[in-house]
């Protein structure tokens, strides 16, 4: 299954972002790759790069936005269908929706989960920023949709933040551990239950 959406992307910007990803997905990191050795696994000629990237941080920044231009509407369009089906399940859903982009997308994920911590300043800063949307958006929705009308935003920012930073890390042993993932969803669930209640157990406690 491909990492990147055909529609979003030039044909062989596609391929050089895909074989980089390819290339990356073992734990190398980017700044490792070689232009010729990207381009020769994406069967492309080595100047084809330049027409569509002027450095590997620009092509690594482009995979980055690429995935995460599909995960946050997903996960938005899920939230919202949960919290109108069934609220009480709207952390399991979004969980269960995370990490099945994770694995239809896992040369990505475990490509951007190797950079979060890299050698690049840059990839790290476009990793993280794109982490930082998902749970700005997510933040939004638990307030839009009224999850947890007794929180104020700022703490809701809080939590959402270390919930996709949880997931995130979590996704590398979902891809790479198949007789767990069950139990990572129940887990995540939990956790994200439990982080929105004991926010909840505070606040009304300093309410007294």
């Amino acid at each position: 299954m491909q990492s990147v959406s055909e529609l979003e992307l030039a044909p062989g910007k596609r391929k050089l972002i895909e074989a980089a990803l390819r290339l990356t997905a073992g734990g190398r990191s980017f700044a490792s790759l070689g232009l010729r050795e990207v381009a020769r696994e994406a069967r492309l000629n080595p100047n084809t790069f330049y027409r569509h990237f002027a450095t590997l941080d620009d092509l690594a920044r482009e995979a980055v936005e690429s995935v995460s231009r599909r995960l946050r509407p997903m996960l938005r369009r899920e939230r919202w269908l949960a919290a109108h089906d069934e609220p009480h399940r709207v952390p399991r859903r979004a969980c269960v929706a995370f990490f099945a982009f994770a694995l239809e997308n896992r040369e990505a994920f475990l490509s951007a989960l190797a950079e979060y911590h890299g050698t690049s300043p840059a990839l790290r800063e476009a990793v993280r920023v794109h982490l930082n949307e998902v749970s700005a958006e997510m933040a939004e929705d638990v307030v839009q949709l009224n999850l947890m009308p007794g929180l104020p935003r700022e703490t809701v920012e809080e939590i959402c933040t270390q919930i996709v930073l949880q997931l995130f890390h979590l996704s590398h042993e979902f891809i790479g551990n198949v007789a767990q993932r069950e139990l990572l969803i129940d887990y995540a669930e939990r956790f994200i239950v439990r982080l929105f209640a004991g926010a909840v157990f505070l606040a009304q406690h300093e309410a007294q």
